[in-house]
């Protein structure tokens, strides 16, 4: 017999066009008197102060996310306005001080919108708070506002969703072989945002119209449902995440970065292969919407993506995928050979 399950899942989604206009009639029914908005620097401040105005009836403080004073208290509802690190940071806060979150999407370009869960790489960061879980009470997603973000991170988002089938086949693995919990209709809830931007790649991959972020924004959230039933970032993050995860720690030991879902994009193809699913539609997907289907087109030298290989699978020991206890240079070079991603 299983045993007891607790879902964690938005209350609320409203998205469309205009959708931020709705943003005071969500905050008052969480019965906040001060209200912390955490976003970003350029665009996305400028629809934080939109929020602010339409909330003048509160105590309203709009702090850029690397800003944010983690240990001041006060607040009563946390709004996260931006993109991943301003989403990821509000999350951080909420968690700290057990408050109620709203998250405002500016762009789609990861799966975070509805996720439980901060990215990997700042988690690693924020390690000594243990793990942070800060399930969005409310999703409040403008697509016209989405619709104005830069063409490339919104095609980042449809890389992130493509290694939802790499991630589902990696659990199922776990599953098999490791006798590791699985839910079956949180890996159906990812593979149906997957097969969504996958069937539909071909007519939203330019994001000329407000239906094709729509598209884009539902699969998204699809995923952030599927992640908290599962209780964890399973359903959707496996190898290829971990691929992309081990290149970003390396560049951002560099100062340096690169933007995530391409990354996941480029090591969903890899991963696909080693699995022996036909990484060929993935990297042909990949290509109709104009994702970086080889190494020198995301920007990531070859020695990098071949360390990123080998070592990709120590940053989660508790997670088995398909790159199991390691492979080695030779084996993940010819790899990116077969793939073409060389």
């Amino acid at each position: 017999m299983k045993q007891l399950e607790s879902f964690e899942i938005p209350r609320t989604v409203i998205f469309g066009p205009g959708a931020i206009t709705k943003t005071p009639l969500v905050v008052a029914g969480l019965r906040a008197g001060k209200i912390l908005i955490v976003t970003g620097r350029s665009t996305t401040l400028h629809y934080a102060s939109q929020v602010a105005q339409l909330l003048s009836g509160y105590t309203v403080d709009v702090v850029k996310y690397d800003e944010v004073d983690l240990e001041k208290t006060g607040y009563d509802l946390v709004l996260g306005v931006g993109g991943g690190r301003p989403l990821d940071m509000a999350k951080v806060y909420a968690y700290i001080h057990k408050k109620p979150l709203v998250v405002i999407p500016t762009s789609a370009s990861h799966d975070g919108i509805a996720s439980p869960y901060v990215s990997y790489v700042l988690s690693r960061r924020m390690y000594s708070r243990g793990k942070i879980v800060a399930p969005p009470t409310a999703i409040i997603a403008d697509t016209s506002v989405i619709l104005s973000a830069p063409s490339r991170l919104l095609r980042a988002g449809i890389g992130d969703l493509l290694g939802k089938i790499v991630a589902v086949r990696d659990w199922q693995l776990a599953h098999r072989l490791k006798g590791e919990e699985y839910s079956e209709y949180a890996a159906h809830l990812s593979l149906t945002s997957y097969r969504i931007v996958a069937s539909n790649a071909a007519r939203i991959r330019n994001f000329a119209r407000e239906e094709d972020v729509r598209v884009l924004v539902k699969a998204l959230i699809g995923c952030g449902v599927a992640m908290g039933i599962a209780g964890s970032s399973r359903p959707c993050s496996g190898s290829e995440h971990l691929f992309a995860h081990a290149i970003e720690m390396r560049l951002q030991e560099k100062n340096d970065e690169a933007i995530h879902g391409e990354l996941v994009a480029i090591g969903s193809i890899v991963m696909a292969y080693l699995h022996g699913i036909k990484w060929q539609r993935i990297k042909k997907i990949a290509e109709t919407v104009g994702l970086p289907t080889t190494l020198k087109q995301a920007g990531v030298d070859i020695d990098l993506a071949v360390e990123a290989l080998t070592t990709a699978h120590s940053l989660r020991p508790d997670r088995y995928t398909i790159l199991g206890d390691g492979i080695d240079r030779e084996a993940a070079r010819r790899a990116l050979e077969n793939t073409g991603l060389l």
